[in-house]
């Protein structure tokens, strides 16, 4: 949580974390995220630090994706699995000379150091909290703006590319992201620095953002988070990140003979898919749609927001596999009808 609080700072719950939602116009913050720059403080987000012996190999063995293979300096989008292939937390991971920072839902932190206590021998891999925060900037002139301030890449990352960079002379790790849709980056500061980083962007002409207005932004993109779309019943592929998250290449991890099986001789029973909404009201998680006229539920809604980019509610939802876009679905609390598109939403 952030210990300097501005005067129109709105603070609630979001998710499970208490962060800021607004700094009193939604509306504007929106505009900025998309079209110019926000920083907004993540204070949903927790990073992790992995050290030891050998805490790569360890945490290699652990993960979906492939960390061995990453040199000091470079990032990779990971989830961590148990045997039965469900999710425990979804994770950027960044290796450094001599340990691992790995940037953790606030919501799954929890979890993992638990699974971690159980699983991984403390010779071999410690995992505790950093002392760091991540601050996001994302918009337009994202990266014009964190170039102003820091010395790091002079060009945009692309998802989940890493670059190291300094900010007054600390270490800053940033990250490229894809939670807006358009151009933004995750920057890692050590923790009594994150404050003084977003005031620099904010004077450089980046607006305060809170995470109302990003969170719209991130379901108009279809991207998945932890608490909404991911948690402890999710496998990954339900959620369309076998792209991003998952290597087939790699050697054995927890959960791994489960993903296999479906990528090659099986499939999953639903899909993140999206909806659009018209003028229904904004539906609540958990929200069920079923086939005009029947009452079997065949989707559940994860996540919804009225949508300015597309003049309309839309929400994310998981629809079972053999409903295939464009069908109409009816949700069940408003009788609205819902028109089922793949992800991520265009027009």
């Amino acid at each position: 949580m952030s210990s300097t609080t501005h005067s129109t700072e709105r603070r609630g719950e979001l998710y499970g974390s208490d962060v800021v939602r607004s700094y009193g116009d939604a509306a504007a913050e929106y505009e900025a995220l998309r079209n110019d720059a926000g920083v907004v403080m993540r204070e949903d987000r927790v990073v992790l630090r992995a050290h030891g012996r050998d805490p790569v190999k360890m945490l290699h063995g652990l993960v979906t994706n492939d960390v061995a293979g990453l040199t000091p300096g470079q990032a990779t989008y990971a989830a961590l699995l148990t045997p039965k292939g469900r999710m425990l937390a979804e994770m950027r991971i960044l290796r450094r000379d001599d340990d691992l920072l790995l940037d953790v839902d606030a919501g799954a932190v929890e979890g993992v150091l638990a699974h971690m206590k159980k699983f991984v021998p403390p010779l071999f891999a410690r995992f505790e909290q950093a002392e760091f925060a991540v601050v996001g900037v994302y918009g337009l002139r994202a990266y014009d703006l964190l170039r102003s301030v820091l010395d790091g890449p002079q060009s945009s990352l692309a998802e989940d590319e890493a670059a190291t960079g300094a900010f007054d002379g600390d270490v800053a790790y940033i990250t490229g992201t894809g939670w807006t849709g358009g151009p933004g980056a995750d920057v890692f500061v050590p923790a009594h620095r994150a404050e003084a980083l977003r005031d620099a962007l904010h004077e450089k002409g980046a607006r305060l953002c809170g995470h109302a207005a990003l969170d719209v932004l991130r379901i108009e993109a279809g991207v998945p988070r932890w608490g909404a779309e991911l948690d402890e019943t999710t496998i990954p592929l339900e959620a369309d990140l076998g792209r991003r998250a998952i290597s087939t290449t790699k050697g054995c991890y927890t959960g791994q003979e489960v993903i296999i099986r479906i990528l090659h001789r099986g499939h999953v029973n639903w899909h993140l898919r999206g909806l659009l909404l018209g003028d229904a009201p904004v539906p609540a998680k958990g929200t069920v749609l079923t086939r005009p006229g029947e009452d079997r539920t065949v989707a559940r809604v994860t996540s919804a927001c009225m949508s300015p980019r597309f003049d309309q509610t839309i929400a994310l939802a998981y629809v079972r596999r053999e409903i295939e876009p464009p069908a109409q679905l009816v949700l069940t609390e408003s009788a609205k009808n819902a028109q089922v598109v793949t992800l991520p939403f265009t027009g």
